[in-house]
């Protein structure tokens, strides 16, 4: 019983231990370090573009609404401008916005191409085309005879 209780003794003081299992080697240590600090820099990188991209999503839907707002304006409007454009605040930003109708109209509808921008921005974030009705002449005509 005493050999017993000598190795136990030993074995407890950190002698009779096999070399691979004093622990881990500098080495493994700095190529753990390594491989943590990869993966590390990988989700800060993954986060920053996430949040990047949340906000064109939000400035590209944001622009949508705003280009779709003013194309039901025109949609309702008598008055079909050849051009018109603006400034809307929307979701505590500035947004500019510009209607116009290029090139020749169909036949009973005038094509109105409609973007906005974001302030301080060159690229408009998003671009919408609407067909728009002709105003009726008759009712014009009758607008007029009633004033």
């Amino acid at each position: 019983m005493s050999s017993a209780w000598h190795k136990h003794c030993t074995a407890k003081a950190g002698q009779g231990l096999r070399p691979h299992q004093a622990g881990f080697t500098l080495l493994e240590v700095l190529i753990a370090l390594a491989i943590l600090a990869i993966v590390m820099i990988s989700l800060i990188k993954i986060s920053s573009d996430n949040a990047r991209n949340l906000w064109h999503l939000e400035n590209t839907t944001l622009a949508a609404i705003i280009a779709q707002n003013h194309a039901t304006l025109l949609l309702l409007s008598q008055d079909k401008p050849v051009t018109s454009d603006g400034w809307e605040t929307l979701a505590g930003r500035k947004w500019y916005w510009q209607a116009t109708r290029p090139g020749s109209p169909t036949l009973d509808s005038l094509q109105y191409q409609i973007k906005v921008y974001l302030q301080g921005d060159k690229d408009p974030y998003t671009e919408l085309t609407v067909l728009v009705p002709k105003p009726d002449e008759k009712t014009d005509e009758k607008t007029n005879a009633e004033q």
